[in-house]
């Protein structure tokens, strides 16, 4: 009988033991510390041995020729779906939005050496507080207050903070300019600003989430007004060596391993808009043009006349 408590009070201790672990972050909870399982070989990791790729020195006196536009990347189409996804960190891949706000590193303000800079201007010239950022980043939106104990509204209202995700961000602006190299003899262009744009819902009382919800047959009339916040503005040569440290998805061919760098810096492979051109007036295109189809003829013009100056250098 002696043995048989003794046994009993050693099972009941061990079994504390283990609730004790638990409470306290059994290693059972903890990430496995290998190569998550995506590839069958030993995959090396892009950031093992890319370096951007430096950009050709140019004098200012073989600058025979430059041209400044402004341009919009819409995420939301096909051919741009490559910086959208994935929408959540999967492995070694991440979103165009994700790497940015990595190397942002906003949630350690205290943290100044390797973090990317963000400026309120499209020259770059003024650094935005890294604790605005997250302000920025997050919205808010007024809901009415409720009595815990009754359940009924009080008549006042209080903030909802919804919190940042990388697909929230669905435009880029980019600030390019193009130049002609006389000692190259080329037409040569280099991005000089990037901007994220998001978009998010706009709070009103359809949108209120304790508002009722609307009938069956009115779901499709359901009209949610969007609104796009600036985030600010990022040097591009600043942020080109986080984009080489990340992979991006290849469509054509997974195994030609690509960078963000090398994507948007060499290859171009992405569709944009022009909303912009440089002018006395320092005005958008929709500024001047309100409609939303002569607004894309007239960037096809901006297009047209690059092309057509650099077409009309080698004319006899």
């Amino acid at each position: 009988m002696k043995k048989f408590g003794l046994l009993l009070l050693a099972i009941c201790a061990a079994t504390f033991v283990f609730a004790q672990d638990d409470e306290e972050g059994s290693t059972m909870n903890q990430p496995i510390n290998r190569a998550p399982a995506e590839f069958p070989w030993t995959q090396q990791e892009v950031g093992d041995f890319s370096d951007p790729v430096p950009y050709a020195p140019i004098r200012q006196a073989d600058v025979m020729y430059y041209y400044t536009i402004w341009r919009t990347i819409d995420l939301r189409e096909k051919v741009n779906h490559p910086l959208y996804f994935p929408t959540e960190v999967r492995g070694t891949w991440r979103s165009l939005a994700q790497t940015i706000f990595d190397a942002c590193d906003i949630e350690h303000p205290e943290k100044t050496e390797d973090v990317l800079p963000v400026y309120t201007d499209d020259m770059c010239t003024m650094p935005t507080p890294r604790e605005e950022i997250q302000g920025i980043l997050a919205y808010t939106q007024q809901i009415p207050d409720i009595d815990p104990e009754t359940g009924e509204e009080t008549g006042d209202t209080k903030e909802l903070v919804i919190p940042f995700e990388a697909k929230d961000v669905t435009f880029y602006n980019i600030k390019e300019i193009w130049y002609f190299d006389k000692q190259e003899s080329r037409f040569k262009y280099q991005i000089l600003t990037l901007e994220p744009i998001i978009e998010y819902e706009k709070p009103t009382a359809s949108t209120d989430i304790f508002a009722e919800e609307p009938e069956e047959e009115d779901d499709e009339n359901v009209d949610v007004p969007l609104t796009k916040k600036r985030v600010g503005f990022i040097y591009y040569s600043e942020l080109r060596p986080f984009l080489a440290k990340q992979e991006v998805f290849n469509v054509q061919n997974n195994a030609q391993r690509l960078s963000f760098d090398d994507l948007l810096t060499w290859k171009r492979d992405f569709s944009s808009l022009i909303y912009k051109e440089a002018n006395v007036y320092d005005r958008d295109i929709a500024d001047y043009i309100a409609n939303a189809r002569d607004q894309r003829i007239e960037s096809e013009r901006i297009t047209d006349k690059l092309r057509t100056f650099e077409s009309d250098l080698w004319e006899l």
